[in-house]
């Protein structure tokens, strides 16, 4: 059964519960790999939006605006004392944030360098305000607080940013829930929400008053549930995140056609979409799929990256371009919002591997090797590659850079302290022409091992046959009761014959004793063995017995 989804855009006036706490950053490096970090929040619904530029990131959270860096690193400087604030849009020079309230029947205007409040503007007479759409002096309002029901105060407004005080203007259209809109160019498009078929309004605003250019009927293009609009920046296509058909529907703005898709149906439910600048790349978010986010190229359709995060969805409407990188909101299975920055990943692709020993003994060097290429194959990568080691206690420390060779070739040895598992990373961080990589390799560092066998050389039938031996394990004994097997062998009339004894174990200075009695002459082997284990590597040892027949015999 699918698990029940609460849309970002569903008409939803009551407020969304926040728990806050210490933010917890997933430590992003000072490189261009790709960050997830922890918001601080929890959220119970799906209900978040973002938006980038000037060098900020800003997420809506219940009450408060988060703010973080491009790298995806928290500033501290939330827009605070919003109640309900839910969609967000931002001017052209990033100066001016806009954050619709719905808790308050407001749209803010914040100043994005101070952080503050510079107006609110009243929309009490069309409650819920919950998306946003920009486009030059015009700021596109969603709003309706109907529930999963439905309702009739559902629709679309206009304000005209350069009056002091805005009037509303009605599209006209009422709407059971709160729309999703898309600006660009001349087009405006509404969309429906919550609906089995969800109708795209598209006007035409180039004359300063919004004039129907004309209906996408949902029925028709079997749009179900619709998340997600977005725009080509000349406004001529447009692209749909719905539940149903289950990929990415492109249209024509102007025949109001469908010409073309981005997925297909089986690889989760769409949730965001967003097309790039230049309009060469189409990024698209699913939940409930193996895949969460997925980049194609615009004109093709193929796909050009895809990338998951296993323990968290994609919110409906969290996906956004800024230059080269993506921008994707997430929700993890304990409710914490995050912020996914992929970085580069319009840029041509970049491969990096590495290669270790598996063991290597405790105090000893390591050699790793490893090829840095670019995919295309064009080019010589010049600057140097970041590298990191990881100890098993989970510490962490830079190792001194490498740089490849002309064929992309590069090696570096180290020598770690202690025993276990070390990982070393290296990191490129990409450049203009190709994207970051990365690559890992992990070597166990093991103790040397030793094992003793000895006891006497002969032996008489029936008698028994004491052998003592003693394991150590680097410069020290084994922890108390380690287990040693022991094969005895024994060739008679060219018939060879093993048998296992039972198992020995150690005392506590790693010393061990076993006895043995034979009843038929001839000559003996015992075979010890250690078989170690993570941080020790495995021991053998054996001793020869010579038995023969009593003076009685």
């Amino acid at each position: 059964m699918r698990h029940p989804l609460i849309r970002r855009l569903a008409a939803y006036c009551g407020a969304v519960g926040l728990i806050t706490g210490l933010l917890t950053v997933s430590a992003p490096a000072a490189s261009a790999a790709d960050t997830t970090t922890d918001l601080g929040v929890s959220l119970d619904s799906f209900t978040a939006d973002i938006a980038v530029g000037g060098g900020q990131v800003f997420v809506s959270a219940a009450d408060r605006i988060i703010v973080a860096d491009r790298g995806g690193n928290v500033t501290g400087g939330a827009v605070t004392g919003l109640s309900g604030v839910d969609g967000l849009a931002l001017n052209t020079d990033a100066t001016r944030l806009y954050a619709a309230l719905t808790g308050s029947n407001e749209v803010a205007e914040i100043d994005t360098a101070s952080r503050t409040v510079l107006r609110r503007i009243d929309l009490s007479a069309h409650p819920c305000p919950s998306t946003l759409a920009l486009s030059g002096q015009w700021l596109w309002v969603g709003h309706g607080c109907a529930g999963e029901e439905g309702g009739d105060d559902g629709g679309a407004v206009g304000l005209d940013l350069t009056a002091a005080a805005p009037t509303p203007v009605t599209l006209g259209r009422v709407h059971a829930r709160t729309p999703v809109l898309a600006v660009a160019g001349d087009t405006l498009v509404v969309g429906e929400t919550g609906l089995r078929r969800s109708d795209l309004l598209v006007y035409d605003i180039g004359g300063g008053t919004p004039t129907l250019r004309g209906e996408i009927d949902g029925q028709r293009w079997d749009l179900d549930k619709l998340n997600e609009l977005t725009l080509t920046f000349d406004g001529s296509t447009l692209i749909a995140a719905a539940d149903v058909p289950g990929h990415f529907t492109k249209f024509d703005t102007t025949t109001l056609t469908a010409t073309g898709a981005y997925g297909d149906g089986w690889d989760g439910y769409p949730a965001g979409v967003a097309i790039d600048s230049r309009g060469a790349y189409v990024a698209a978010g699913r939940q409930w799929g193996s895949t969460d986010l997925t980049l194609y190229d615009a004109a093709t359709g193929a796909v050009t990256y895809s990338a998951d995060q296993p323990d968290a969805e994609v919110v409906p409407g969290g996906v956004v371009f800024s230059g080269l990188d993506v921008y994707t909101l997430l929700r993890n299975s304990a409710g914490r919002l995050l912020l996914w920055r992929l970085h580069g990943v319009t840029l041509p692709a970049s491969e990096l591997t590495l290669t270790a020993p598996a063991r290597v003994r405790s105090g000893g060097s390591v050699t790793l090797e490893g090829r840095i290429t670019r995919t295309n194959g064009k080019s010589r990568i010049v600057r140097p590659l970041a590298v990191t080691r990881r100890l098993p206690d989970g510490s962490s420390v830079p190792l001194d850079s490498v740089t490849a060779g002309e064929d992309g070739r590069f090696t570096f040895t180290d020598t770690p302290p202690g025993v276990g598992e070390v990982t070393y990373t290296v990191l490129w961080d990409g450049d203009s022409r190709s994207r970051w990589s990365s690559a890992s390799a992990t070597v166990t560092f093991m103790h040397i091992s030793s094992l003793t066998l000895d006891g006497p050389a002969s032996g008489t039938v029936g008698e028994p046959v004491e052998l003592t031996g003693v394991l150590t394990v680097g410069d020290r004994q084994p922890e108390p009761g380690a287990t040693i097997t022991v094969q005895r062998s024994v060739t008679n009339d060219g018939n060879p014959e093993t048998v296992i004894l039972p198992p020995v174990s150690t005392d506590a200075d790693g010393s061990y004793t076993f006895t043995d009695t034979l009843e038929t002459a001839g000559r003996y082997t015992y075979l010890a063995i250690w078989t170690g284990h993570a941080t020790a590597g495995r021991a053998t040892t054996h001793h020869r017995v010579t038995v023969t027949l009593g003076s009685s015999g």
